[in-house]
């Protein structure tokens, strides 16, 4: 019989440097094994999720598996490994937890690696900011552009360029949540101040809504964010008329349709991006 100890690959290549010896995937005879809501639970809390299903699409699998490995304890090892190579997590510290440091004592380095604020300072908030800002506290968050945003291509040329009192930067979403929650990349996140009831009451004066600025169409009955001659942002509905021409329309019908062409980024109304999700009050 094949000893399992014989399996366990070393986690670090420095046998010296380590703090403590690999986890055995396997549960001891004392029944102090490692426990699969937990290691699911520190994978969920690195990557910034917060349900089994976001944790099922990012791992590649159906969220009966997941609720079926809690049920019945089981260490999915390929799949956890996988993962932790693909988002660059600390294999040791998604299986053990805080690790035991030399002479007992608890290593808390993991929850003590970053101060609770994760803010700008006073001067830096009040600056205006046309791109996103990553976060000073260590932790993989970013801050959102403030009054101000720039639309480069991957050559670094300008596509579009503006200022708005609409722009704000009241969070600091975590990079892994809008990677997989939402799927933008940071370069393409907006966060906007929605004025006006035209589109009550999916969305009301007051609300934010998330915009990923990379996309400029939907498809019919989503919803765009437009930047008009006066400088307001609105929310707009996508519908074709008749003729096949693509429109935008207000949910209360209290403006005329206006045609819009995805292509073009200098005739009014110009397309700022597709609105993803809604932060209603």
């Amino acid at each position: 019989m094949v000893n399992r100890k014989e399996k366990i690959v070393p986690l670090y290549k420095d046998e010296n440097a380590r703090l403590q010896e690999p986890a055995n995937l396997s549960a001891p005879d004392d029944g102090a094994g490692v426990c699969t809501r937990e290691v699911l639970s520190r994978i969920k809390q690195e990557l910034g999720l917060d349900t089994d299903l976001e944790l099922a699409e990012v791992m590649g699998v159906g969220v009966r598996r997941i609720h079926n490995w809690k049920h019945r304890n089981t260490i999915p090892t390929e799949e956890i490994v996988a993962i932790c190579g693909k988002e660059g997590l600390d294999l040791q510290y998604i299986l053990t937890g805080p690790g035991l440091l030399q002479g007992g004592a608890l290593d808390l380095s993991r929850t003590k690696r970053a101060p609770a604020y994760c803010g700008l300072d006073a001067k830096g908030a009040s600056q205006p900011r046309d791109t996103y800002t990553p976060s000073a506290c260590g932790q993989p968050r970013i801050h959102p552009p403030y009054k101000a945003y720039t639309q480069r291509n991957e050559q670094g040329e300008v596509l579009a360029s503006f200022s708005s009192p609409q722009i704000v930067d009241v969070l600091a979403p975590g990079l892994n949540w809008l990677n997989h929650s939402l799927g933008i990349a940071p370069e393409n996140f907006l966060l906007i101040k929605v004025l006006g009831e035209n589109m009550s009451p999916w969305v009301q004066d007051g609300d934010l809504i998330i915009v990923d600025t990379s996309i400029k169409t939907t498809a019919t009955g989503g919803c765009l964010v437009l930047r008009y001659p006066d400088g307001v942002l609105m929310v707009r509905r996508v519908f074709r008329s008749p003729e096949g021409q693509l429109m935008v329309r207000d949910d209360n019908e209290c403006a005329p349709p206006d045609s819009i062409d995805p292509n073009d980024n200098t005739t009014y109304p110009i397309i700022v991006g597709r609105v993803v999700r809604r932060l209603v009050r």
